[in-house]
């Protein structure tokens, strides 16, 4: 199920308009039409989550975190099924 996530992400990447280099504004993507203030936090929490997991080593979950917060702008529900599939995969790893 993780494989065919990370493929589904890796498939979302170019979703996102890039930053042209030298531009004033790098979170401009984070500024669109009917942003709110929640969705800008949620994927800065998507983005600080892929940091630590990338730091401690896990770099499946912070790929799958990473591509969340990358398709988040333009996918909010598919942004929140990845972060869900994510969240539950840990709690079971977990339990077991």
């Amino acid at each position: 199920m993780i494989r065919t996530l990370l493929g589904i992400t890796r498939a979302c990447l170019g979703v996102l308009p890039s930053a042209a280099p030298g531009e004033d504004r790098p979170l401009k993507a984070l500024q669109g039409s009917g942003s709110s203030s929640f969705d800008k936090l949620n994927i800065l929490s998507l983005l600080a989550q892929a940091g630590y997991a990338f730091q401690k080593g896990n770099a499946k979950r912070g790929a799958l975190l990473l591509g969340a917060a990358t398709i988040a702008p333009k996918s909010k529900e598919a942004s929140y099924l990845v972060q869900g599939v994510v969240t539950l995969d840990s709690i079971r790893k977990r339990l077991s």
